[in-house]
């Protein structure tokens, strides 16, 4: 799973409430959402305060809207997954959980330091196939359970800002052509649960 951040790191920022602030009118002025980001999401969740001022390592300590815990998160994630791990340690033996809590509008939230389910030794390639076009389509139940929020689909955002690609040149890791399923371009292949800001 990939994430795209927004981010407001480079303004000095010291409460949740400003980083929000900040992420919000960003939103607003360049895509026309009005206050996007709450101190609570969908589901009721608080916002991680530490995530949204300083974030993670994994994000270039770059602020993160992340909401409700990490356990939560990490335990819907492997609901209809084969396999049912939600915290493992990294390389260098800090645990880490396989999500860092859910998006705003109650995506889980992928945390990318989470090691793989499967050795590097082992072909992922074969395990994991092509990547799928138009995930946010794609009706597999696993699948479906990191996807709730569509607002960023290549079509919508063609809509608000007149290129369907506004978010591909913020796409860190993703896929390469070789590994599309059905043609397209990266954007057609990558679900963004949170918009950049100028910060990201």
């Amino acid at each position: 799973m990939i994430n795209i951040t927004v981010s407001a790191s480079s303004t000095n920022i010291k409460t949740a409430q400003e980083s929000l602030k900040v992420a919000n009118d960003f939103l607003e002025e360049n895509l026309g959402y009005c206050n996007y980001y709450g101190e609570k999401n969908v589901k009721g969740h608080e916002i991680n305060q530490v995530l949204a001022v300083k974030g993670t390592p994994a994000f270039n300590n770059m602020s993160i809207f992340v909401y409700g815990s990490e356990i939560s998160a990490s335990s819907d994630a492997i609901k209809n997954a084969a396999i049912k791990v939600i915290q493992r340690p990294d390389e260098e033996g800090v645990p880490q959980y396989r999500c860092l809590g859910y998006t705003v509008e109650g995506d889980l939230f992928a945390n990318p330091v989470f090691p793989p389910d499967y050795p590097p030794s082992q072909n992922v390639e074969t395990l994991n196939g092509r990547w799928v076009r138009d995930p946010w389509n794609h009706k597999h139940p696993y699948i479906q359970q990191w996807i709730k929020t569509k607002d960023f689909r290549p079509d919508m955002l063609y809509k608000s800002t007149g290129r369907r690609d506004f978010f591909a040149a913020n796409i860190v890791d993703g896929p390469e052509p070789q590994y599309f399923s059905d043609g397209g371009s990266v954007e057609d292949y990558v679900h963004i649960i949170q918009p950049p800001t100028m910060y990201s």
